[in-house]
C-alpha cells in the first residue's frame, strides 16, 4: 500500500469544486437534465432508508442507499422535459454483496417543485415501487474542484462479486491509488464535473483478486461532508464498484 500511495503523495490536496459555467440548455430540452435540476441531493425512501442522489447534465442520475442492502442505482441517457419530469428508462439497480444483483429498473424523478424533488424505481419485473423524496444536499458555495476532496480515506470497496476493507488516497492533481483488505491494487484519477458539486472518476483494477481484474471502470465520485462515494459501473452493466469511505 505504501509503493502504491506515494506514488501520488507528492501532490495532495484537492480544491472542492473548480468552476466552470453550467451548459446552457434550453427549458424544452429533452436530452440532458435541465440546469436548475443537476446536483447532489439528501433524502429517503418511503421506508426510511436514507439516499443520495447525484444528478448530473450528462443525463444520468446516480442514487446511493445503504439498507436493508447496500446499493446503488444508475440511470444513464436519461431524458428530462421542460416540467422537470426526469425519466431514465435505462437503469440499473445493483444490490452489492453478499445479496448480489444487477436488475434493470427504470428511474422517474420530479424536479418540477424545485428544490425538493421525489422519485419512483420501477423494476421491469414488476414488483412494488421503491418512492424517495429528498432536497439539495448544503452547499458552502464552492464549485466542484481538485482540494477539498484531496487525503486519504479509509472505507470499503464493494461489488456484485465481493465487499473488503479499502485505503485509498486522492492527490490534489487528481490522481488516486489504493489497496484493499484481499490484496487488491488500483490506481486512477478524479475530475471536478463541470457546473456540479461532484468528480467524474476513473480506476484501473489489477489482476485478481480484484473483483473486475485487468478492467478499466469510469463513473462518478461525490464528497458529502468528508465521506467520498465512488461508483463505477462496468460498461456491459454485469457489475459496479462503489467505494464508500471516510477521512
Amino acid at each position: 500500500m505504501k509503493k502504491i500511495l506515494m506514488g501520488v503523495a507528492c501532490s495532495m490536496v484537492f480544491g472542492a469544486c473548480s468552476t466552470g459555467s453550467p451548459p446552457r440548455l434550453s427549458a424544452q430540452s429533452a436530452s440532458n437534465l435541465l440546469v436548475s435540476s443537476a446536483g447532489v441531493y439528501h433524502g429517503a425512501f418511503s421506508t426510511g432508508v436514507p439516499v443520495t442522489l447525484l444528478t448530473v447534465f450528462d443525463g444520468s442520475a446516480w442514487l446511493f442507499y445503504q439498507k436493508p442492502t447496500v446499493g446503488v442505482i444508475v440511470a444513464t441517457n436519461g431524458q428530462q422535459s421542460g416540467t422537470g419530469q426526469f425519466n431514465g428508462k435505462s437503469a440499473t439497480r445493483y444490490s452489492l454483496a453478499p445479496d448480489a444483483a444487477a436488475a434493470p429498473v427504470q428511474v422517474q424523478i420530479d424536479f418540477s417543485r424545485s428544490p425538493n424533488v421525489s422519485g419512483t424505481i420501477v423494476a421491469d419485473s414488476g414488483g412494488t415501487p421503491m418512492t424517495f423524496s429528498a432536497s439539495p444536499a448544503p452547499s458552502l458555495g464552492q464549485g466542484p474542484g481538485l482540494g477539498a476532496v484531496a487525503g486519504e480515506y479509509s472505507g470499503q470497496m464493494s461489488s456484485l462479486q465481493s465487499v473488503g476493507s479499502a485505503q485509498m488516497l486522492v492527490a490534489r492533481d487528481g490522481l488516486l491509488a489504493g489497496t484493499t483488505s484481499n490484496g487488491c491494487e488500483f490506481r486512477g484519477s478524479v475530475s471536478p464535473d463541470n457546473g456540479v458539486n461532484a468528480y467524474s472518476a476513473s480506476i484501473t483494477f489489477n489482476a485478481a483478486p480484484c473483483a473486475v481484474p485487468n478492467t478499466t471502470v469510469t463513473g462518478r465520485a461525490l464528497l458529502d461532508e468528508g465521506r467520498l462515494l465512488i461508483a463505477l459501473p462496468r460498461q456491459d452493466r454485469s457489475d459496479i464498484v462503489v467505494f464508500d469511505g471516510t477521512r
